[in-house]
């Protein structure tokens, strides 16, 4: 499932990113892993066919392709950290930030927030 009016830029950073008119995956994963690399793409496409957040939080991976093997790739690679944050800055396109993540980050934060203050 390749969209042919979507670029994909192979970038150094990160795991994959949609930014609407291209997409970012990190440049070790086609050679790394074909079979999550196939999988990312697939979630990433879907971006653009509905909500970015029902498709971030749909759990959408192929069969067979385990969340413990983007782990492995992610842990032997410090610079797809990146992924995991809400908001980041980049020399090229400046200020990015991930809404849903920043939204779930923030809930989280609250609920946490929340049990430790009727702890207290």
């Amino acid at each position: 499932m390749v969209d042919r009016d979507v670029e994909i830029r192979f970038v150094p950073w990160g795991i994959a990113n949609n930014f609407g008119n291209f997409i970012e995956i990190h440049e070790d994963l086609p050679k790394a892993n074909p079979k999550l690399y196939r999988s990312i793409l697939n979630h990433e496409l879907r971006h653009k066919k509905s909500n970015s957040f029902i498709a971030d939080m749909k759990v959408d991976m192929r069969p067979g392709v385990k969340t413990i093997e983007l782990l492995k790739f992610a842990i032997k690679r410090p610079n797809t950290w990146i992924q995991f944050m809400p908001f980041y800055w980049q020399k090229k396109k400046g200020f990015v930030m991930d809404i849903n993540r920043t939204i779930l980050y923030l809930l989280l934060g609250s609920i946490f927030g929340a049990i430790i203050y009727m702890l207290i």
